[in-house]
């Protein structure tokens, strides 16, 4: 590991010291003004949380153009199952292998815990000469860009903007898509079942889950419509009645896990058990490439107790239809790039809860109308069985401009440094660029960043080497803007 390399890991390490899961960004917010008054830098924030650092510019860049450096203070605090790790005090406990760095038993926190690690960096490394610069950190931006959405726009006084929340060096984003949650509420009757029931315990984990939009395409498997799979499947061979059921863990996770309780008559037990077993070996044949550590565990959990309430038998079924009728995974790939997809879904949450059954789902495409279609479709499934449905406002899209000085200038240094040139490409995934873009008109924005794999997961791991080159970049062009 280089030496600058090496320096942007220690101020990473220093940040993955303290809790920030989103909605709880205090602790890294308060150290980051410390970090500033330390240096006598002014900082500014808004009611929702948002702060920015004003540093001010190198000898003789006084005059050049304001740049804004961009990332956010949150992240996704996903664990292993297993895992006794607590988000609110523990701190992520880094890992070397090879070139990459990776957390023990929890997400590495890269996303975006790298990006304040840069823009730290640059700040305080004495060859970067650089304008004026305003660090923009915003806060739960992972729980649907809520805190951007909620920015003081007279934050910002500088028009050109570096978002750091990419992950693939050498890629040039410069648009993204646009995104809105569904909550879909569908009442439950119960009743108390008899002594000829016994209860029997079908849980769907292992799976890599994952970025809901980066990783849509991945084919990887969705634990909540595996379980959807396998309970309707076991309807087909007895009747059925839920006694408890829960999978995801974050409306932007593909989920890793499904639980679910379920009530059969004696009699029945052993053919509903076979039936799941075979629909479950057929699945992991399926997923065998993607995700081969998926498993599905059966077990009898022998007859229920007398203050036991189960879900009756037809809205056993209804629920179990719902999930099984919901869309998931990529629905349209984009026009002008064709490997990339254009809109998805994601059924991200299920349980059943105060008695109802309690879905959410996570839409996403990069053309607004696209993204009121795929949304109106998740709509009328819950309506057709029976459900409340309630659509988020959610977030805009971020529109590509071909012509945007900001993308040319960093395709021209990118030429020169790496002797290659970078790709550029609209991201699948909700960018704090679309939301800034709306609120201050007349930006010109780019979004990079270090090489990482499975934000989102306790497999997300961050590539060394790239840091380094998105370092190279990032000094060679402050320094271009500040001429």
């Amino acid at each position: 590991m280089d030496n600058v390399t090496r320096t942007i890991i220690d101020y990473f390490e220093q940040i993955n010291q303290i809790p920030r899961c989103s909605q709880k960004e205090q602790q890294i917010s308060r150290w980051l003004q410390q970090w500033a008054k330390d240096r006598g830098i002014p900082v500014k924030s808004d009611p929702a949380g948002n702060l920015v650092l004003q540093v001010p510019a190198s000898n003789g860049l006084e005059q050049a153009p304001i740049v804004i450096l961009q990332g956010h203070l949150d992240m996704v605090c996903e664990k292993l199952d297993d895992s006794d790790h607590d988000f609110s005090k523990d701190s992520i406990r880094m890992v070397q292998d090879g070139p990459w760095l990776t957390a023990e038993e929890t997400t590495l926190g890269a996303d975006n815990g790298i990006a304040i690690a840069l823009a730290l960096a640059l700040v305080d490394h004495p060859d970067v000469s650089h304008p004026p610069l305003e660090l923009f950190f915003t806060v739960e931006e992972e729980t649907g860009l809520t805190g951007v959405l909620k920015m003081d726009p007279s934050l910002l006084s500088g028009k050109i903007l570096i978002n750091l929340d990419s992950e693939d060096e050498g890629v040039f984003v410069v648009g993204c898509a646009g995104g809105r949650n569904t909550t879909i509420n569908r009442p439950l009757e119960f009743e108390i079942l008899d002594d000829d029931y016994e209860m029997l315990s079908v849980s769907a984990q292992g799976m890599k889950g994952g970025h809901s939009g980066v990783d849509i395409a991945k084919h990887r498997a969705n634990a909540n419509k595996i379980m959807a799979r396998l309970l309707s499947a076991g309807m087909a061979v007895a009747p059925i009645r839920l006694v408890a059921l829960k999978g995801g863990t974050g409306r932007n996770v593909i989920p890793r896990g499904c639980e679910a309780l379920v009530a059969c008559r004696r009699e029945s037990l052993g053919d509903l058990e076979r039936m799941i077993g075979s629909v479950a070996d057929i699945i992991k044949t399926e997923y065998k490439a993607a995700d081969p550590e998926l498993v599905v565990q059966i077990e009898k959990k022998g007859p229920l107790s007398a203050d036991v309430r189960a879900v009756t038998q037809n809205d056993t079924a209804a629920a179990v239809n719902l999930l099984a009728a919901l869309p998931s995974g990529p629905v349209e790939m984009a026009e002008e790039f064709p490997l990339l997809v254009q809109t998805s879904t994601n059924l991200s949450l299920v349980e059943i809860s105060n008695d109802e059954l309690a879905v959410t789902t996570n839409q996403r495409s990069s053309v607004p109308s696209r993204l009121d279609a795929i949304c109106m479709t998740v709509e009328a499934v819950g309506r057709l069985a029976g459900a409340a449905v309630q659509t988020g406002s959610g977030y805009p899209s971020w529109p590509m401009n071909p012509e945007s000085p900001l993308l040319r200038r960093c395709t021209s240094l990118y030429r020169e440094l790496f002797d290659a040139a970078p790709r550029v490409q609209i991201m699948h995934a909700g960018l704090e660029c679309g939301v800034i873009g709306d609120r201050c008109p007349g930006m010109d924005m780019i979004s990079l960043g270090p090489t990482m794999e499975n934000p989102h997961s306790p497999s997300e791991r961050l590539y060394l080497p790239s840091v380094g080159k998105v370092w190279l970049l990032m000094a060679a062009l402050l320094k271009s803007l500040g001429r």
